[in-house]
């Protein structure tokens, strides 16, 4: 007895001891991961803030440039303001990746003109809605990065076109263009590009976070022919987020 006593004590400290240790270890991980933070924010405020004024820059010196000067500041534009796109992911990513407050009522119509907004020389589309989602903060960035795919791919007069509407209690969102379309065989790989690591630097990205967003919110999200069976009409993106309902008292954005 004395002997199984004394065991059973034993044992006791030293899982006193190891929970001790975890509970130091949890704490020197949460600081570490605070300073990470940190240090990530102070950075990524920085390189944003010298990208932006670069750019700007560069749109004064193509004003002044003409012939093969004013095609190489073109091209530091585009690297520049691909670089911006980059930094937008990667802080949506961090995003997605922080303790989230759950989904909340959302307003689309808010979101969608929201976005819209971002755009003003592209012919958009889009007729009011009504239809509040369960979403988050990060909706938007759904809507910016199909819609800015819209605009990059689609070509020099591309026309966009939001529609929502119902599909068996979710919300169906289109976002159609007239650009060259997909392919069949790519219309899967396109949301898997950057895992594949089959184009450029950065490509890719946006439609990964796309799909991240939506099977987060529950969700699914494909790609088809703005008209069916002929993809060099022009792409069609769609998904389906669960509809609010509109008795909802979470609802901050109605």
């Amino acid at each position: 007895m004395f002997t199984d006593i004394t065991e059973r004590k034993r044992t006791e400290e030293a899982l006193q001891r190891h929970t001790e240790d975890l509970a130091l270890l949890h704490q020197q991980l949460a600081s570490a991961n605070r300073e990470a933070n940190l240090y990530l924010d102070i950075l990524t405020h920085d390189i944003r803030n010298t990208e932006n004024v670069a750019n700007l820059y560069t749109d004064l010196l193509i004003e002044t440039l003409d012939g093969d000067a004013r095609t190489y500041v073109e091209k530091l534009q585009r690297s520049i303001k691909k670089s911006i796109e980059i930094l937008g992911n990667v802080s949506t990513i961090r995003r997605i990746h922080q303790p989230s407050g759950g989904h909340k009522c959302v307003n689309l119509d808010t979101v969608i003109r929201g976005e819209i907004a971002q755009f003003p020389e592209t012919i958009i589309h889009y007729d009011t809605t009504n239809r509040l989602v369960l979403a988050d903060d990060l909706l938007p960035e759904v809507f910016a990065n199909l819609i800015g795919n819209a605009v990059k791919f689609g070509g020099p007069g591309v026309e966009i076109a939001v529609r929502v509407d119902d599909e068996d209690g979710f919300v169906r969102v289109s976002i159609e263009d007239t650009g060259p379309g997909i392919p069949d065989d790519q219309k899967q790989e396109v949301f898997h590009r950057y895992e594949k690591r089959r184009r450029g630097v950065g490509e890719g990205l946006g439609l990964f976070l796309v799909q991240v967003l939506i099977e987060r919110y529950g969700g699914a999200i494909w790609a088809e022919d703005r008209v069916p069976g002929r993809p060099e009409e022009g792409a069609a993106f769609r998904f389906t987020l669960h509809e609010a309902p509109l008795e909802d008292p979470g609802d901050s954005n109605r």
